[in-house]
């Protein structure tokens, strides 16, 4: 059986602008940050993910790392601004990300499984609204590590207790950032890119297998998974 593991943003919904921005904001409501001198590149940070950031920005900013009911405060903050974006202007998800899901799901030759870098609430709500949810499981989040690598290997872990295996052949990554590439080569996984434009030629420099802009060609990815 081989296992094929799914980022969630800017992979399965079409969320990065949207979910940058309410992120921001949250650090502006709750701890009061000038986001002049917030770093936007999410690549420059050493864990890109919702809990490895704000450690980051709360050890430059405060000389300390977030308290746990700061980082309630922040998750709960983050989510509300989420949802009242989301009654703004609705989510969608990449284009055939559903499609390719279901396929997955019903060979018997594959295991589904996600690791994101999001928060389960935010990212459990992105779901939801997307019309994925209940079709990818097990899920591993940010809550589980700061680390993608970590996140990664949760989801792993999960995935062979949730599938009964004892290993899988092959584990096969699919994300849209440069850091996923990067997870993947750490962990021997095969790694697919999803992105357009110059993030596609970023993808391609990680290790890139393959880059798609959708699942539309679900053929052509099917045949990319299958080698």
């Amino acid at each position: 059986m081989h296992l094929i593991m799914f980022d969630l943003d800017g992979t399965l919904v079409d969320s990065n602008p949207v979910d940058s921005q309410c992120y921001l904001q949250a650090l502006v409501d709750v701890f009061g940050f000038d986001l002049d001198n917030i770093d936007r590149n999410w690549g420059n940070y050493p864990h890109v993910t919702d809990a490895g950031i704000l450690q980051t920005l709360c050890q430059v900013e405060l000389g300390r790392v977030p308290t746990e009911i700061e980082i309630d405060d922040y998750q709960c903050r983050f989510l509300e601004l989420l949802v009242l974006a989301v009654s703004q202007k609705s989510l969608q998800s990449i284009a055939g990300a559903r499609e390719i899901l279901e396929r997955l799901s019903l060979d018997s030759n594959y295991a589904l499984s996600m690791a994101t870098g999001a928060w389960k609430q935010t990212a459990d709500y992105k779901l939801q609204q997307t019309g994925l949810d209940g079709i990818i499981s097990p899920i591993a989040y940010s809550d589980d590590a700061r680390a993608r690598v970590e996140i990664m290997k949760c989801a792993y872990r999960r995935s062979l207790e949730f599938y009964r295996q004892s290993q899988f052949e092959t584990v096969t990554y699919l994300g849209d950032g440069v850091w996923d590439g990067i997870a993947s080569k750490q962990l021997n996984y095969n790694f697919i890119g999803i992105g357009t434009g110059k993030r596609a030629v970023d993808l391609l420099a990680t290790g890139a297998r393959s880059v798609f802009p959708h699942y539309l060609d679900i053929s052509e990815i099917m045949s990319v998974l299958s080698t």
